[in-house]
Order: structure tokens, then C-alpha cells, then sequence
């Protein structure tokens, strides 16, 4: 496979892969929320399924942003994937390939999910001498695999810190833009992103 580095060093895209395919599956691990109050008090009819409201979201933006509505989006257990160890950059992550036996999708490409971490923080810098500003974030981490179900083979792999920046205070909004945000770094510079 020939690899080609992305995104600062934080992604490997396999450079046969010239071509979108024609049908996308998308499966993710238990995300990891931080703040379950965040949860309540923003998306409160999601409190008790967060992972529903996560794969809701993943199915539009990913049809949005590549032009093809996934077949599937939904949450896997761990055993559903090996978790290798890859180089990206200067430091090694361990990124979900699926067990292609295991994961139910028969076709297409498959966009694997894991170790995703939500949480809200803040950043403190100086400006200047003697000034300092305050920036609080959401923040999605996690790491990926894009693969060929019908060549049984991993053509993307990385890892991805999605970013919003709040305002006031955090929203139900914050939470719909970071999946956009997160979903633009998983398919940044591979044949599913949008010419």
C-alpha cells in the first residue's frame, strides 16, 4: 500500500484509491461523553441515547458532504474491530479496522469510528504582554479507518480533533457543528470529499 501523509501528519491515505465509491457505511465505538449534564441540558430527548442522535447526525453529514447517503450508521461494540497500531505522523495510534466477517456490511466502503472522547474545555493564551484571552471549545478526539469492504482492505487511516468554539454558552448547535466539523476531517483530501 502506498501511503501518502495528510492533515499535519495525522492521517495515511492508501494512493491507489482514487475513486468515491458508491456506498459508504459508517460505524462507530461508544463515544465518550465527559459531561452527561451537557447532554441533558442540551440535546435533553437524546439524555438516555446519545448514540442515536450521533448516528442521526453522522448520516446527514456525511451524505452532505460526500453526496452519498451511508446504507448504515450505527454503533458497534469493540469487538467488531481490531485495533492496530499505525504510524501518523511522528507518533502511533491505534485506529479500528473492522473485522470485515463481523461488522454486517457487505459492500461498498466502511468509515470506522473509535475512541471518540467529548468533552468542553478551555484554552487560556496571551495576546500580548500582560493580556490573556479565554477561548472555551467542544472538542471531538478520536481516531478512523475508511475501508474497502469488497477488497477487505484499510485505504485511510487517522485520527481527529474536532473543534468548535462557544459562545456564551454550550448549545445544541455547537454539538450539530462539531459532527460537521468532524466528518470534514475524516474525508479531507480522499476521493469521498466534494470536488
Amino acid at each position: 500500500m502506498n501511503l501518502v501523509g495528510c492533515a499535519a501528519g495525522h492521517k495515511n491515505v492508501d494512493s491507489s484509491w482514487t475513486e468515491a465509491p458508491k456506498t459508504i457505511s459508517v460505524l462507530f465505538t461508544e463515544p465518550i461523553v465527559q459531561n452527561k449534564d451537557d447532554v441533558e441540558d442540551d440535546l435533553p430527548e437524546y439524555k438516555d441515547n446519545f448514540s442515536g442522535w450521533f448516528s442521526e447526525q453522522l448520516k446527514a453529514e456525511f451524505a452532505e458532504q460526500t453526496g452519498i447517503t451511508p446504507s448504515i450508521v450505527e454503533q458497534k461494540s469493540d469487538d467488531a474491530f481490531d485495533m492496530t497500531v499505525t504510524k501518523l505522523g511522528k507518533k502511533e495510534y491505534k485506529v479500528p479496522n473492522p473485522k470485515f466477517d463481523a461488522i454486517g456490511v457487505g459492500e461498498g466502503f466502511v468509515v470506522s469510528i473509535a475512541f471518540l472522547d467529548i468533552s468542553r474545555l478551555s484554552e487560556t493564551r496571551m495576546i500580548v504582554p500582560g493580556s490573556f484571552e479565554t477561548k472555551s471549545y467542544l472538542q471531538y478526539l478520536g481516531q478512523y479507518t475508511i475501508a474497502d469492504v469488497d477488497g477487505k482492505k484499510v485505504v485511510t487511516s487517522g485520527m481527529f480533533k474536532a473543534r468548535v468554539t462557544l459562545g456564551f454558552a454550550l448549545q445544541k448547535g455547537d454539538w450539530e457543528e462539531n459532527v460537521k466539523n468532524l466528518v470534514e476531517e475524516i474525508i479531507k483530501d480522499t476521493p469521498l470529499e466534494k470536488k
